[in-house]
């Protein structure tokens, strides 16, 4: 079954659109900050303008965090405020071939690569990720082929379009950034993006929030109350799911 964005039409309760902030790269710093201080700002400032997002681990800090970091990670996901989804393990690359983790290595070592991280999740944690992101949103088609090996992964975040998924498995693809360029949140360039698809059901927005100084998180600030002026509803990838699964 072929699993394609552009079938679905749901929109928030109020008609307006439902965003999904796809916040990358997690890791355990051993610094005093255990997030980090652009990751701990950010999950702040989520809570001071009432948003939920959405934050992808880079899985190799489950297998060498310390308890603080889990514990933290337990206490936002049991808030509500905050989903946590796989972000494979290394976020590596090879500069030369450009190979990643999830486009390049055969469907074994893919497979892999994600069952590690669903089941550190399960060790550490106490609770299976159910949103997938690969890093650098690089994939193959043995990406696709792990993805249907484990079928608890309901969402891919920025999965190929047209990817040959499990049934109720749903790509949840990119419309308009957040930041332009990378790693820099840009209000106005946002702003033409979205007006310039203003009726899309929903957006997924990619940040980089520990990378963002001052400046930076001023132009996030901007967009988030943009879309709030516009009745947008933010909501978790997991929750967008289950509303595209309703209105289908």
């Amino acid at each position: 079954m072929s699993t394609v964005t552009t079938m679905y039409h749901a929109r928030g309760a109020t008609g307006a659109p439902m965003i999904v902030i796809k916040a990358d790269d997690l890791l355990y710093r051993s610094d005093g900050t255990i997030f980090g201080s652009g990751w701990n700002r950010f999950i702040e400032i989520a809570a001071e303008l009432d948003i939920k997002i959405s934050v992808g681990i880079i899985c190799k800090s489950l297998a060498n965090g310390e308890p603080e970091y889990f514990d933290r990670i337990r206490a936002l996901h049991n808030s509500g405020q905050i989903e946590f989804w796989n972000h494979g393990f290394t976020h590596a690359r090879n500069k030369e071939t450009g190979e990643s983790e999830f486009s390049g290595p055969d469907f074994e070592t893919q497979l892999d690569t994600i069952a590690r991280g669903q089941a550190l999740a399960l060790e550490k944690l106490g609770f299976a990720f159910r949103a997938f992101g690969s890093p650098f949103n690089a994939n193959d088609a043995n990406t696709t082929r792990a993805m249907r090996e484990h079928p608890e992964l309901i969402s891919w975040l920025y999965g190929p379009k047209n990817a040959n998924l499990l049934p109720g498995q749903i790509i949840l693809g990119r419309v308009v950034n957040l930041e332009h360029p990378v790693h820099h949140p840009n209000f106005e360039a946002f702003k033409r993006g979205f007006l310039k698809n203003p009726n899309h059901p929903y957006y997924v927005l990619q940040a980089h929030p520990n990378s963002w100084d001052y400046v930076r998180f001023e132009e996030f600030e901007k967009i988030v109350n943009f879309l709030k002026e516009r009745g947008a509803e933010f909501i978790t990838p997991t929750e967008l799911v289950r509303r595209l699964r309703a209105e289908k």
